[in-house]
């Protein structure tokens, strides 16, 4: 790596970590680029480098978090569905943490992107692939039966999962979010797996 990209590399982990600083000190809607730059002690041109908006480094900082959540959850012991509530249940608490603007900006961006924009699929298929991977080890494992639909499965965990965000969106903040997935969790998630548990952890 070059000198020049080192320095750009370098630039790029400043603002990063000028927003979680920020992030601990306020609301991500009260943050505004020049206080990211200012703060990174980079010129506000810089910014625009290497991001288009404040929300591209939120969901830098995001991922990290995610990921953290999917170590703890790909590391654990505990059955698939415990596995599969705990990864919902950090992945709601690090999107509410983010704050509710950043999750409509989101959806929005899912649902009608703009033409430079890749439409924020990348959440999702980190998400589709992450649970996929736990029903395929749990089958692997004897938990679930070898002929478990995991794609179905998969599909509906989703369903359940992003439909608690939109709803949380939708409301604009009014139904809780926390709950939702909480609630899924403890009733919906186990009639999901329920039929393809194995006598064992039936």
């Amino acid at each position: 790596m070059g000198k020049r990209q080192e320095a750009a590399m370098e630039t790029r982990q400043k603002i990063i970590e000028a927003m979680r600083t920020l992030l601990q000190e306020k609301a991500a809607s009260d943050i505004n680029i020049e206080e990211i730059t200012q703060r990174a002690g980079v010129a506000k041109g810089s910014f625009y480098t290497h991001f288009k908006r404040k929300e591209d480094v939120i969901s830098v900082i995001a991922m990290e978090c995610y990921n953290t959540v999917k170590q703890s959850v790909f590391q654990s012991d505990a059955g698939i569905c415990e596995q599969i509530s705990a990864y919902l249940r950090g992945s709601a608490q690090i999107i509410a943490r983010n704050t509710l603007q950043i999750a409509q900006n989101w959806m929005k961006s899912v649902t009608a992107p703009l033409p430079d924009e890749r439409g924020g699929m990348e959440k999702y298929r980190y998400d589709y692939d992450n649970l996929m991977e736990m029903l395929r080890r749990a089958v692997q494992s004897g938990e679930l039966q070898s002929d478990t639909p995991c794609e179905t499965l998969v599909q509906d965990i989703m369903n359940s999962y992003y439909g608690a965000v939109a709803i949380w969106c939708i409301t604009d903040g009014e139904a809780d979010l926390i709950r939702g997935i909480e609630d899924f969790c403890a009733l919906g998630l186990r009639a999901i797996l329920q039929p393809y548990l194995t006598k064992e952890d039936a």
